[in-house]
């Protein structure tokens, strides 16, 4: 089973490093992609007012992403034993773990880790709908699929996948040699991420150009760009 990982900024700083974990049984770790500082990012909410852009720090969320890793799991809980074993002392880490796949059926890209300009993560946010997994416009997902494969074919687009609710997902906190596991579903709908896609462009006006030609399944989805620390 396919899951991503994310890691939430900390209380001192936005650091998207994972810890170095070790190789273990029951994991194989396909993509990992630490993240610049949400200064260096971007928002972009579409309205019927048109695409509304706002640029980082995003210091009201509670839920920046500092980090996203891509892991293929015998199960969740190997992959929740992997974390709690993550050697990071005396510091403070959150890991949220998402199962992979669009509830409408669109097919996920599989990661390429062939990049040869700068990265950038778009996050699309969740919302109501896709929180309870309601159904998508067919038409919607065909536009989606088409573009994906365009992305693929032209070399931008390197890996990307729904996720599913957070009914499904757990979040593993570090803290000061304890670590603690919680369920979901989680509440704060509007942090939440539905789905991601990692693609390299030569800049953030490249890919805030592809975020914004971009059909989504959403009818007024709120996408979040960040550039990937090279390399």
């Amino acid at each position: 089973m396919r899951y991503v990982i994310l890691r939430k900024a900390g209380p001192h700083g936005e650091a998207g490093l994972f810890p170095p974990l070790s190789p273990v049984p029951g994991i194989v770790l396909h993509e990992s992609a630490e993240l610049q500082p949400s200064a260096a990012g971007v928002r972009i909410s579409f309205s019927d007012k048109g695409p509304q852009q706002t640029p980082g720090p995003f210091t009201e969320s509670k839920q920046v992403v500092a980090g996203l890793s891509i892991v293929e799991a015998d199960s969740q809980q190997t992959a929740i034993d992997w974390l709690r074993d993550a050697p990071v002392g005396d510091a403070e880490a959150e890991f949220e773990i998402r199962e992979t796949g669009c509830a409408g059926g669109l097919s996920g890209i599989d990661p390429s880790g062939a990049a040869t300009k700068p990265r950038f993560l778009i996050l699309v946010k969740a919302d109501a709908a896709t929180e309870a997994e309601a159904p998508s416009d067919p038409a919607r997902l065909a536009a989606m699929a088409r573009r994906n494969d365009e992305g693929v074919k032209a070399g931008v687009l390197l890996s990307g996948d729904g996720l599913r609710s957070t009914a499904r997902s757990t979040r593993v906190k570090l803290a000061g040699g304890r670590n603690s596991v919680m369920d979901g579903p989680f509440a704060e709908a509007k942090e939440l991420v539905a789905g991601y896609w990692l693609i390299q462009a030569d800049s953030l006006d490249e890919a805030i150009a592809w975020v914004r030609r971009y059909p989504y399944a959403q009818e007024r989805p709120e996408v979040e760009i960040r550039p990937v620390v090279w390399p």
